[in-house]
């Protein structure tokens, strides 16, 4: 009985600063510190049913653009393809598509990645440096490197990726709405003795920047078992199990004992492959054996509501590519 009413008067204080934070973050566009701690502990305190509550309210306020055939990265779409590949990672969390990047594209972002200077992550300190090199793999001295967005957007062949019609519809019929372009990422991997690995994303983890988004990862080398695949497990972005009552990092043999291992799975893939995955399923990177990995991932929400990123100038976006960015309300982060 205390059990019950501790956790009933712990919603209650976390329901009651999600809807005073909610006001606020209408009013100014961005979520304070102290929310976005509660965000994520309510997640876990109601094994995520909040964001299937709020996530069903917001979609219905905001709609689908007009979803019919669409052509891109993915090929050409009919809606009834869309809506079928929509509905497998519905029910898995992920999905690979059967279309991929060409050999011409994958060459041009890699070599953009050899010469634009990256941040990296320190072993010891596990923070990320301030400074900026150019990536060496002849001479490694972190387990990843990480180009900031605003480095990002100054490969066109990135921002086409951003823009993509396809992957534009493929967002909106999972999402349920029309979708807000939430965060890039793009990073470089060395496997590099086991250290930092919490830091570089290399233990099970769900994510929990917003209340609903997803993402979409393209290989940009090969993956194999080696080095560094996704790991996935399959149906845990709906409800969290009981045995999930924290948040944080977990070992593969936590993972292992609560979802079985017929649920893990390691997503390999030829350079150029492309996969959208819903991150608040329990996932990893696995650690570096050998070789490198390159990596691009875009992810879309439906609100902004959450985690806080710093605006990126408008100027940065490729002309034509603008008026698209206020179609999909790209102003929450490009100002």
């Amino acid at each position: 009985m205390i059990k019950k009413l501790k956790r009933a008067y712990r919603h209650h204080i976390l329901k009651r600063k999600l809807s005073t934070g909610w006001q606020e973050f209408r009013r100014t566009g961005k979520t304070s510190p102290d929310t976005y701690r509660a965000l994520r502990q309510m997640f876990v305190l109601t094994r995520g049913g909040y964001n299937d509550k709020v996530a069903q309210e917001i979609i219905t306020s905001i709609g689908k653009e007009r979803n019919e055939n669409v052509e891109g990265i993915l090929g050409y779409l009919e809606e009834k393809e869309l809506k079928e590949m929509a509905n497998h990672m519905k029910k898995d969390g992920y999905y690979i598509f059967d279309s991929g990047l060409s050999p011409e594209k994958i060459s041009s972002i890699v070599n953009f990645a050899l010469e634009e200077p990256v941040h990296y992550l320190n072993p010891e300190t596990g923070k990320q440096s301030v400074e900026k090199i150019k990536y060496d793999p002849k001479t490694p001295i972190s387990p990843r490197y990480d180009f900031s967005r605003e480095s990002i957007l100054k490969s066109e062949d990135l921002q086409d990726l951003i823009f993509d019609d396809s992957l534009l519809a493929f967002a909106q019929e999972y999402l349920g709405c029309k979708p807000i372009l939430d965060h890039l990422a793009f990073w470089w991997s060395q496997p590099f003795n086991g250290k930092a690995k919490s830091e570089a994303a290399q233990l099970y983890h769900f994510d929990m920047d917003r209340i609903k988004f997803m993402k979409f990862f393209f290989y940009l080398t090969d993956v194999d078992t080696y080095n560094g695949p996704h790991c996935y497990v399959k149906n845990s972005h709906t409800k969290l199990p009981p045995e999930i009552s924290r948040d944080g990092r977990f070992t593969d043999v936590d993972i292992l004992k609560i979802y079985g291992a017929q649920n893990m799975l390691e997503i390999v893939g030829k350079k150029g492959a492309i996969m959208a995955v819903d991150t608040r399923g329990m996932h990893k990177g696995k650690d570096l054996i050998k070789g490198e990995r390159l990596l691009f991932q875009i992810e879309f929400a439906i609100s902004m509501f959450g985690q806080n990123y710093s605006a990126l100038p408008k100027s940065l976006i490729k002309v034509p590519y603008r008026e698209k960015a206020n179609q999909y309300a790209y102003k929450h982060i490009f100002e």
